[in-house]
């Protein structure tokens, strides 16, 4: 007995060894899942939104259009719609004759009917377009009009750019907009404009073949990380993700002295390091761990070769990335080129060849076709400066460029 006496210490000792190990164990494990459940939920909440009612009072004065996919109910004196919160809308209103909208109310009807930031944009067909973001909040809205005719010519119409197209047929690609702000629309010095920015996206993303990764994009969402790299000033930089995953993001670069957008997939672990040096004629070149997201198959596949080779001064070999897209390509020439893979190719070809590097953006200033010689010429102006001359022979199926 005396001996089992002297040995319950060591084995008391033991067990609250062994209890201690536990419960830091244990500890460990909460402190990690709570880290996890914090992650999660910051991730979560960018990204689930929820849908919110919808109520338009309907006019004699007009007709109210908008995305279908939106409604909910339509009676005879009321239209109700159901749109996820940060979605950016634009209802299409075309006035009767001798009616103009002359306002519109749009209130969050919880919030002491709080007023929503909307803008009105005047089409050169006399139609209205009103444009807001979605808040998180069930809103009403109501159209004000003025029984006159509208401006004879689009230069009364002040301070209001006129669209040229209404948007009766829904956005570009079919693309939903969310996530645009105020400040957002303010960067933009007042250019923004949703349709042409969805156009120039679809058209680099070439989200209309199956053979493109983005083939399957649905919604394009601003993102609310602030881009901290470097900025010209005659640039807006702003994130964007796709299908509510903010892990598939793009940067988005407009050019406000083309008017033009170039999207850029870039490198997270290389983000904060990379800087954008000028490229030749003074485009900005991406750096080695920015791709350009446009056409992967040919038009913006990056390539990379030696500087000796590009015609640098230097002999040490490194690593260039230049991307080439080029908007406003009509759809006549493509058909007639014999589709649009083997017209990119040919181009971006050219471009490779003539050594240009960086974010190249071409716009088609120019086509002609002659059915009996069975050719055509074609002109695409640069960003950086100059323009490509082309011409597409069908029956040798070959292209001839110059102008580089």
């Amino acid at each position: 007995m005396r001996k089992k006496k002297k040995n319950l210490p060591m084995i008391l000792a033991v067990v609250v060894g062994i209890l201690a190990l536990v419960l830091v164990t244990f500890g460990r494990y909460m402190i990690s899942a709570n880290k996890n459940r914090t992650a999660e939920t910051e991730k979560s909440s960018e990204t689930e939104r929820k849908d919110y009612e919808v109520l338009i009072y309907k006019t004699s004065a007009a007709t109210i259009e908008f995305d279908k996919k939106w409604l909910k109910e339509d009676l005879d004196d009321e239209t109700h719609l159901k749109i996820r919160e940060d979605t950016y809308v634009t209802l299409l209103v075309t006035p009767d004759e001798r009616q103009i909208l002359t306002s519109v109310d749009i209130v969050d009807v919880k919030e002491h009917f709080t007023q929503v930031e909307s803008l009105i944009r005047p089409t050169s067909k006399g139609s209205f377009r009103v444009i807001f973001t979605m808040p998180p909040a069930d809103i009403m809205i109501n159209f004000n009009f003025d029984e006159e005719a509208p401006p004879e010519t689009e230069a009364e119409i002040p301070e209001m750019e006129l669209e040229t197209e209404p948007q009766s047929e829904g956005p570009p690609y079919g693309l939903t907009l969310h996530g645009l702000t105020a400040d957002i629309i303010t960067s933009y010095n007042g250019e923004f404009d949703d349709t042409w920015f969805l156009q120039q996206l679809g058209d680099a993303l070439h989200i209309d073949m199956e053979s493109s990764a983005y083939h399957n994009v649905t919604d394009v969402t601003f993102s609310k990380e602030d881009y901290t790299g470097d900025k010209d000033a005659d640039k807006v930089y702003h994130y964007i993700y796709f299908n509510d995953d903010p892990d598939r993001k793009l940067l988005s670069t407009y050019y406000m002295k083309d008017n033009a957008y170039v999207f850029t997939l870039v490198a997270e672990e290389q983000e904060e390091s990379e800087t954008n040096a000028p490229a030749e004629g003074g485009a900005a070149a991406t750096g080695t761990g920015a791709v350009a997201a446009g056409y992967t198959a040919a038009g913006s596949a990056p390539v990379t070769y030696s500087a000796p080779s590009a015609g640098y001064g230097n002999t040490s070999s490194e690593s260039i990335e230049t991307s080439f897209d080029i908007l406003s390509v009509s759809t006549n020439l493509i058909a007639f080129c014999g589709g649009k893979e083997d017209f990119y190719q040919a181009c971006f070809d050219y471009v490779i060849e003539s050594g240009k590097t960086g974010v190249i953006v071409g716009t088609m200033s120019g086509y002609e076709i002659d059915p009996e010689e069975k050719k055509a010429d074609f002109k695409i102006s640069l960003n950086i400066g100059g323009a490509i001359t082309g011409t597409y022979d069908k029956g040798k199926n070959k292209y001839s460029f110059s102008g580089l």
